[in-house]
């Protein structure tokens, strides 16, 4: 017997996910030059090979429960390639020890920190 499997969504989940796949498309016409951005190429490049390098080190700062290559959302490095560190929750800057805190930039490299939240498996419904 084939089983089929059947997704199960609210109006709200369904609404989100439309959303997000909007955002998408908006932001991959804006990273091969279809839309109004200009387009990423080399930048992101040089991003993915300087994370590369620091990946280990900023997954050992308190509270970084990912990272990856980005988009910079804020401030005057808004919508260049740079590395995205998520954390759980913000740390008050005044709390922490100067080599605590995740860098502004790696060589060269724009870093912006997003709070994600904690980050785990899903549960089976």
């Amino acid at each position: 017997m084939k089983r089929t499997l059947v997704p199960v969504w609210s109006a709200d989940e369904i609404a989100a996910g439309e959303g997000f796949a909007d955002r998408w498309k908006t932001f991959a016409a804006s990273a091969t030059g279809d839309g109004d951005a200009a387009p990423i190429g080399a930048g992101q490049a040089k991003v993915a090979e300087v994370l590369a390098r620091h990946e280990a080190r900023l997954m050992t700062y308190p509270g970084v429960v990912a990272v990856a290559d980005g988009i910079c959302q804020d401030g005057p490095t808004a919508g260049q390639p740079c590395i995205t560190v998520f954390v759980a929750e913000k740390i008050d800057p005044e709390t922490t020890t100067p080599e605590h805190r995740v860098p502004d930039q790696l060589d060269g490299v724009p870093v912006q920190v997003i709070v994600a939240g904690e980050i785990g498996i899903l549960p089976r419904k």
